[in-house]
């Protein structure tokens, strides 16, 4: 089935003033809060991981998103084993990164420390759910994937954060893998000040990307509402 990103992707990219938009919906909250991850029940307590993924199968049913965001693990169950996406007008991608400021276990603290570049999912497991994959597999399996950075400001945090993505650019271009680029606001205090947060990561991005040939570029970027570190300035 034709897939309706695809098809936004080719609108936006034929008009700029197209009123064509992606929606996506995140369902790969479990490489950031763990088993807090599916939220609440009514009655108290987390649902289960089971839970968890059949509101993604109910998601996809509905064909309404264009994208569903999920993890490695998620995404093999779902798209490799089960086909879930097979036939039907949803994309399935998976988190390609896990960077340390969305490590927010409950009780933990490494939200608060400028972020760290860091890759617990390989492109080949989202792939097809294994080490290494044959060209007929990967054909086959997941090729899309949202890979996340946080500026902070800071020299040493920012230029491992860019080696980083030099890397991750690279493989995905070896393996035919698509991707796209969320970038965050900064995540320590007082790394720059509110009013200039827009600006930051203006600059941040354009010159990040600068240097990225058209083989290596996101399929497009997500730049998320930050609420306190609003992005008022951010076009």
């Amino acid at each position: 089935m034709h897939k309706s990103l695809a098809r936004r992707l080719e609108a936006i990219s034929r008009d700029p003033g197209s009123k064509d938009f992606i929606l996506a919906d995140a369902k790969d909250a479990d490489m950031a809060f763990g088993i807090a991850a599916p939220g609440t029940k009514p009655g108290g307590g987390p649902p289960s991981l089971a839970d968890y993924r059949n509101k993604i199968r109910d998601v996809v049913k509905q064909g309404i998103v264009d994208i569903v965001i999920m993890s490695a693990s998620t995404n093999e169950q779902l798209a490799l084993e089960e086909g879930l996406f097979k036939d039907s007008s949803v994309t399935p991608a998976a988190r390609a990164n896990d960077t340390s400021d969305i490590w927010l276990a409950r009780k933990g603290t490494y939200a608060d420390a400028p972020s760290r570049p860091f890759r617990t999912a390989t492109l080949d497991h989202i792939q097809c759910g294994k080490h290494s994959c044959t060209q007929e597999e990967r054909a086959q399996g997941t090729n899309l994937g949202l890979y996340s950075m946080t500026f902070n400001n800071d020299l040493e945090h920012d230029h491992a954060t860019l080696e980083a993505f030099k890397a991750f650019r690279l493989e995905a271009e070896e393996k035919g893998f698509n991707y796209f680029l969320e970038v965050f606001a900064p995540n320590t205090k007082d790394a720059v000040a509110p009013e200039d947060v827009g600006a930051f990561l203006n600059d941040q991005i354009a010159r990040a990307l600068a240097g990225v040939t058209r083989a290596g570029r996101p399929l497009f970027l997500k730049i998320p509402y930050s609420g306190p570190r609003a992005l008022e300035e951010l076009v």
